[in-house]
């Protein structure tokens, strides 16, 4: 997932990017609730 590859350098990015900054936050919360709910269904199938 995108997020994760993101996920390092958030604080870097959030000052160096400005604007950019914000959005990747958002991107990689969407893709931690992905990540969430894609193991909560794992889990539940057994």
């Amino acid at each position: 997932m995108m997020g994760w590859n993101y996920g390092g350098g958030m604080m870097g990015a959030t000052g160096g990017w400005g604007l950019l900054g914000p959005l990747f936050a958002v991107v990689l919360l969407v893709d931690l609730v992905l990540l969430g709910l894609w193991l909560w269904k794992q889990l539940n199938k057994k």
